[in-house]
Order: structure tokens, then C-alpha cells, then sequence
């Protein structure tokens, strides 16, 4: 029996900086991990999605190169290389993880799936599988999420790819068929259009991305047809086969029974939380119905000194929010404040182009929750960074509080949307009125002097 100080059951964003924050107080702490240091976002999510998607910028920008008076005569995609490119980000990351947890010194990283023997004691399987017990005062848990697979007859016995296994591809698929009209999804599909597969979609819902405003949607869809991308709504897929090495999806779109074949399949229909095999609901640990573990504000769970936080514990799925947990959760426990997750904004950006990034509240939400609002919107269209860099699809959206004039909330599509995004939460936590932003100075040419039109646009 190994005693440490505190811990830790994944090392992903959270549990990551959580140990070295831990370790600086001078305590031992034990960080179990099943597979690589750095959790999804550095070695299957985040790092390797958004560097195969500058790979497919640049064949979509030498695509277009003679709109802006180069010629390239002709130009192939080298899907190895794509491969190896992102697997030497993937490394450097990774590596970089691995030796800050090494550094700290007082940190024991322990190989192996752990699962709870007691509300003090985790018990690891080893690779070789070999048991050891280790036991701390305090455990926090940070297993992440995994790629929901969805019962549909023949889909286990057809060569399906996930948002894993389809960065590993050492050839181009011909058409690549996508279950699921997610965020993970509408990154991957025009990713390999791109590259210069056939996409079509499949997805269950009535519109692309059914949690933004009808005129993102709109937008999007508008997008991808542009670049040929299909996209098939309200369509329930019962059943999948395989012949001659294509796969085929069939389902029922209202009321008629359609298919579609394809040589590739990437299930994408959302994940779920990683908790079945930790040995929870054993020690009096609540869950959900749909797995996530039940915790307070403060990462808490039902069980005295047992911490959840990141997707496990069913907060925001992205990597900056699981790292904000750690940075709560840390502070709340070893520095006693009183900071909760509940007095935090959400900002996300999906890495389609133009980019979808959101903070705040959007239309349909503000309308749901009876919040009057004025909203500004400004079109890429009109602006002059967009044109002069031929990334003119998209626009601002904004959403004030008419009384106090503060923001609510914004969604930006466009070039570089993630950046604007920041200078808008910075905004939003200065409390910095949106007529202020109206007339502020603003760099020009640049794509944020755009907040000027956008704010102008909401009428005083």
C-alpha cells in the first residue's frame, strides 16, 4: 500500500495542473493514467484536429490560389504526411506534459486503470496486470469522456472510424459518410472535403448546430454547400452494411427509407463520461443517468474528500473549462475561497472556416429565458480586413442588456472568430458598455475594428 497526500485519476486538463499546483505545497500526490499523459485534448482532440485542420486550409487557400493572382499548376494532398505532421505535434505536446509532471518532483505517475476499493483507496491494474493499492486523504477524479458508439444493427461488424482512429489514415477516403452533425463532426467533415473526399452527413436533428440561432445555421449550411459538402437532416439511420468494401447507412427520412454508400463511415454522434469502470456507485458516489458524477459547485461529490471535474463531471467539454476546474477546485480546497463554478462564463470556439465561437447567451436562449435584449449583427461581407484577405463568410452577432448596456452574449462566425471572441469576454467581465466599444479607436486594418460596425448596429 502506496500513501500519498492526494489522488488523482487521469491526467488530463484537469488533473494535469491540478498535481503541479498540489506538489507546490510540498505534497505527494499520485496521478493514475490508463493511457498517454495530456487526456484527449492533447493526444486525440484539440492539438491533432486543429493541426490536420491547418493542413486543410492551406489545399483549401492553393485551391483558390488564382483569386488572388497566383498560379499554382496543380497540387496533390499527401495524407501520410498530413498524419506525420500531426503526430509530431502530438509528441512534442505530449512530451512537454509528461516532463512538467516530472519536474514537480513530488508527483508519482502511475501506469494503469484504477478504480475505487474504498472512499480512501484506488486499486490500479497494471498493463502487466499487476495490482497495487494506493490510498490518499483526498481523491480527485478526472477520466474525461469517450466517443459514444450507438446501438444501430450491423454497425459493430462494419470497419467504422472515430474522431480517434480517423487521424490515422494513410490514404484520402473517396466518400467519407458521417453519423452525427455535432460540432466534432462538422470539423471533420469539412476537413476532408478539403482534402478532397466526398462528405455527406447524416444526423438526426432538423438543422446543422440546433443549439446556435437559426441564422448560424443558415449560415453554415450555406457554407458547406458552398463547398459541397451534403448534409441529409431527420434522418434515422436503423441499419448499416458493408459490400465490396464500401459501407452503406440506411435510414428512414420522413417516412421513406433511404441509403447511402460510402467507402469510409466516422461515427460521431457525441460522447459520454468515463465513469463505468471506476467502481463509483460501490463507495455511495451519485451519478447520473446518463454516467456523469454528481458534484456541487465546487467539484465535491456525495462521498467526503472525493473530487470530480472536467467532462467526467459533466462541465462545459472543453479543455480550457477542465483546466479552469482544476484552477476552482485547487483554490477552493488548499487556499480556501469561495469561487464556484457557477460565476463563470463559457467561452467555445469550433474550428470549422469561418470560425464558431460563442460566449454568453444567444437568441433562442435569451428568448427561452424571458431576458429582453437589442442585438447587433455586422456581415463579413462589409468589412475590410475580410475582403482584403478573401474571408468574407460569416458575421458578429451581439446581444445587450437595453437598460444597463451591458453585453450578453455574442456569437461570432468569422476568420479568426476564437480571438474576437476574448476581447469580448474581456468586455463582458469588465463590464465594459457596448457604446463605449462603439467608439473606441480600434486598429486599422484589422478584423477587430469590426466591433465598431457591430455595435453601431444596435439601435440606442
Amino acid at each position: 500500500m502506496k500513501k500519498f497526500d492526494a489522488i488523482i485519476i487521469g491526467a488530463g486538463q484537469s488533473g494535469m495542473p491540478l498535481a503541479r499546483q498540489i506538489s507546490k505545497k510540498g505534497l505527494k500526490v499520485a496521478v493514475i493514467e490508463e493511457g498517454h499523459i495530456g487526456g484527449t485534448c492533447i493526444n486525440d482532440g484539440c492539438s491533432p484536429t486543429k493541426t490536420m485542420v491547418a493542413s486543410a486550409k492551406v489545399a483549401h487557400i492553393v485551391r483558390q490560389a488564382r483569386d488572388f493572382g497566383i498560379k499554382v499548376e496543380g497540387f496533390s494532398v499527401d495524407q501520410p504526411a498530413i498524419r506525420n505532421r500531426k503526430q509530431q505535434i502530438v509528441e512534442l505536446f505530449r512530451g512537454g506534459a509528461e516532463s512538467s509532471l516530472e519536474k514537480a518532483g513530488v508527483v508519482d505517475i502511475v501506469k494503469g486503470r484504477g478504480k475505487f476499493k474504498d472512499g480512501k483507496t484506488v486499486e490500479v491494474v497494471n498493463p502487466d496486470g499487476g495490482i497495487i493499492e494506493l490510498q490518499a486523504e483526498r481523491i480527485f477524479i478526472n477520466t474525461g469522456s469517450e466517443t459514444i458508439i450507438p446501438d444501430i444493427e450491423g454497425l459493430k461488424e462494419v470497419p467504422y472510424l472515430t474522431s480517434t482512429s480517423i487521424m490515422e489514415l494513410e490514404q484520402t477516403p473517396d466518400h467519407l459518410i458521417i453519423l452525427g452533425g455535432g460540432y466534432i463532426g462538422l470539423e471533420f467533415a469539412q476537413m476532408f472535403s478539403r482534402f478532397g473526399s466526398a462528405v455527406t452527413i447524416l444526423d438526426r436533428a432538423s438543422r446543422l448546430v440546433p443549439k446556435e440561432d437559426a441564422d448560424v445555421c443558415e449560415e453554415i449550411s450555406r457554407i458547406f454547400h458552398q463547398e459541397k459538402i451534403k448534409t441529409v437532416f431527420n434522418a434515422d439511420t436503423y441499419k448499416i452494411s458493408q459490400q465490396e468494401g464500401n459501407v452503406t447507412l440506411h435510414y428512414r427520412e420522413d417516412d421513406k427509407e433511404l441509403q447511402v454508400t460510402g467507402s469510409h463511415l466516422l461515427v460521431a454522434v457525441g460522447r459520454a463520461p468515463s465513469s463505468a469502470h471506476l467502481g463509483l456507485e460501490e463507495i455511495g458516489i451519485e451519478i447520473s443517468e446518463k454516467g456523469f458524477v454528481e458534484v456541487n459547485g465546487y467539484f465535491e461529490t456525495s462521498v467526503k474528500n472525493i473530487y470530480a471535474l472536467g467532462d467526467v463531471a459533466g462541465s462545459p467539454p472543453f479543455t480550457h473549462m477542465a483546466f479552469h476546474d482544476a484552477f476552482l477546485a485547487f483554490n477552493h480546497i488548499y487556499e480556501n475561497t469561495s469561487h464556484s463554478n457557477k460565476d463563470r462564463l463559457t467561452p467555445y470556439c469550433v474550428f470549422i472556416d469561418p470560425q464558431l465561437a460563442r460566449i454568453g447567451l444567444n437568441e433562442q436562449e435569451a428568448k427561452q429565458q424571458n431576458i429582453p435584449y437589442k442585438i447587433g449583427k455586422f456581415w463579413m461581407k462589409h468589412a475590410g480586413r475580410p475582403l482584403e484577405t478573401d474571408e468574407k463568410d460569416g458575421f458578429f452577432k451581439v446581444l445587450v442588456d437595453p437598460k444597463t448596456k451591458q453585453i450578453l452574449g455574442a456569437t461570432i462566425l468569422s476568420m479568426n472568430g476564437g480571438e474576437i471572441l476574448a476581447v469580448i469576454q474581456m468586455a463582458m467581465i469588465g463590464k465594459v458598455p457596448y457604446d463605449v466599444i462603439k467608439t473606441l479607436p480600434i486598429a486599422h486594418p484589422t478584423l477587430a475594428e469590426s466591433l465598431n460596425n457591430l455595435m453601431m448596429d444596435i439601435e440606442d
